[in-house]
C-alpha cells in the first residue's frame, strides 16, 4: 500500500457522490481507499438526504421536488470551494451526477462506479423494473418520494453480497426524490433532456467500473457508456460476478485495486 501511495504526487482532492436512497455513509469504504493513499476526501451527502426516521411530512415534500439540476448545482457549489480540480467518484445515480458536473466544469478525473446511464442510453430491463418495484407506480411520481425495501436490495442492489451487507445497506437507506427518479427513468427515451451528457464537453480521463451481475444499472448500459466515451479514451473495467453494490462489502478490494491501478497508470502517462 505504501508503494502505491508514492506513485500519487500532487494529489488532487477526491469528491465522492453517493447514489439513490443513500447518504455519504454509503461511500465510507471508498473514502477509506483514498484516505489511506493520502488523498483529501470529501464525501458529499445530497440535499435533503438524511436518516429515514428523521423525515417530517414537510421534508418529504421538499425532497420529492428536487431535480437532478438541484443536485448538480449543489455538487458544483461544493467543488467550487476546493483550491483545485477534483477527482470525482460517483456511484449509481451519483455516477450520472458526476458526468453532468464534469460536462459543466473542469474536473481532474472521473471515476464511475455502477453508474446510471445518461440520456439517450436505454438501460431498462425486467431486472430494473423489478428492483424499482412499486416506486414506478407512484402517481404523480414527480411529487412523491421513493424508497427501497430489503427485498429489493437483496434482488437488485446487492445480489452478490452477503446478508450482513444487504442488511447494512437497508439500515442506512433513506428516501429519494420522485422527480429525480422520474428524470432518470425517462432519460433513455429522451436524449435531449437534462440527463443528456455531451461527451465532447468532458475533457478529463474517465474510468468506468461495472459488475456483470448488476441488475439495476445493467452491464449493457455500462458498455454503452464506454462506447459513448470512446473519444475520451475512457477505460472500461467489467468485473466478473459483481453486483451493483461496488462501494462496499465483498467487492471493495477488487474495485480498490482497479481504481488505484488506473490512477497510478494515468499519473505516469
Amino acid at each position: 500500500m505504501n508503494g502505491m501511495n508514492t506513485q500519487f504526487k500532487n494529489k488532487p482532492p477526491v469528491v465522492l457522490i453517493h447514489g439513490m436512497w443513500s447518504t455519504a455513509v454509503a461511500m465510507q469504504d471508498v473514502a477509506a481507499v483514498f484516505t489511506q493513499q493520502g488523498f483529501e476526501v470529501h464525501a458529499l451527502t445530497l440535499p435533503m438526504h438524511f436518516d429515514k426516521s428523521s423525515y417530517t411530512t414537510a421534508d418529504k415534500q421538499t425532497l420529492a421536488k428536487l431535480r437532478l439540476q438541484d443536485y448538480v448545482a449543489f455538487i458544483m457549489a461544493e467543488i467550487a470551494k476546493l483550491d483545485r480540480p477534483a477527482i470525482i467518484v460517483g456511484h449509481s445515480m451519483g455516477g450520472l451526477l458526476a458526468q453532468l458536473v464534469a460536462a459543466r466544469t473542469h474536473v481532474a478525473k472521473l471515476i464511475l462506479l455502477s453508474s446510471a446511464a445518461p440520456g439517450g442510453i436505454n438501460a431498462w430491463s425486467w431486472s430494473v423494473i423489478r428492483t424499482f418495484g412499486r416506486n414506478l407506480f407512484l402517481f404523480p411520481l414527480w411529487r412523491r418520494v421513493t424508497h427501497i425495501t430489503l427485498a429489493q436490495i437483496r434482488y437488485g442492489i446487492a445480489n452478490t453480497q452477503p446478508d450482513s451487507v444487504q442488511q447494512l445497506i437497508y439500515q442506512h437507506a433513506t428516501y429519494e426524490s420522485g422527480r429525480a427518479t422520474f428524470q432518470m427513468g425517462v432519460s433513455g427515451f429522451f436524449p435531449t433532456g437534462y440527463s443528456r451528457v455531451n461527451s465532447a464537453s468532458i475533457r478529463c480521463p474517465i474510468l468506468i467500473i461495472a459488475g456483470n451481475k448488476d441488475r439495476v444499472t445493467p452491464i449493457k448500459a455500462q458498455r454503452a457508456m464506454a462506447k459513448k466515451y470512446a473519444r475520451n479514451k475512457a477505460q472500461f473495467i467489467e468485473l466478473e460476478g459483481v453486483c451493483h453494490w461496488t462501494v462496499g462489502g465483498e467487492h471493495v478490494e477488487v474495485v480498490r485495486s482497479a481504481m488505484l491501478s488506473w490512477l497510478a497508470e494515468d499519473a505516469q502517462a
